[in-house]
């Protein structure tokens, strides 16, 4: 054979053999690009099903009142939830302000059941207040099925200042349904 007809030949074999090569690299790139749209798609909707959004108040509640001991008031005193959704997070928060001329201190809140269950933690934003100054004292609570009801909380605050201690009591009612 010539050596014209075996270099034409070699140059067939070597476009064959890169269209080859291109065609690979085409579906690789597309295997690629397509895990990527999955795991994008995946993480989307993973972050959409991660839980549900507080709510400060069911729609249907309100609030009334107001409590003052030591020179500390509350903005409320009694929030009522109305019907909550089971499953919906409800942060009943209350804004506390010293009133009085000296510094006051805010001790670890408890919630005390009259009726229904499981209440949740109480968060203060601070513990520690001067005068004038304010804290938000947070009570996040969901409940679930066989959980659900009437719920009734008392939430006591203690508040200590210059060697004095009272109690101030703030109150949640809600009824959790499906």
């Amino acid at each position: 054979m010539s050596s014209a007809k075996t270099a034409r030949r070699q140059g067939r074999q070597e476009r064959a053999e890169r269209a080859m090569a291109q065609r690979r690299s085409n579906v690789l790139f597309g295997v690629v690009v397509a895990g990527i749209a999955v795991a994008l798609i995946a993480a989307i909707a993973v972050a959409r099903t991660a839980g549900e959004e507080p709510a400060a108040a069911a729609p249907s509640g309100s609030s009334s009142g107001s409590e003052t001991v030591l020179g500390v008031a509350s903005d409320v005193s009694l929030i009522e939830l109305g019907r909550v959704p089971l499953n919906q997070t409800v942060e009943p928060t209350w804004i506390l302000t010293n009133f009085s001329d000296r510094a006051v201190k805010l001790e670890e809140a408890h919630a005390e059941v009259l009726e229904g269950c499981c209440p949740g933690p109480l968060e203060f934003t601070k513990t520690s207040l001067k005068p004038g100054e304010t804290a938000r004292l947070v009570f996040p609570l969901q409940m679930h099925e066989g959980m659900d009801g009437p719920h009734d909380f008392d939430v006591h605050v203690p508040i200590t200042s210059a060697g004095e201690s009272e109690l101030m009591t703030l109150k949640v009612t809600g009824d959790f349904s499906a």
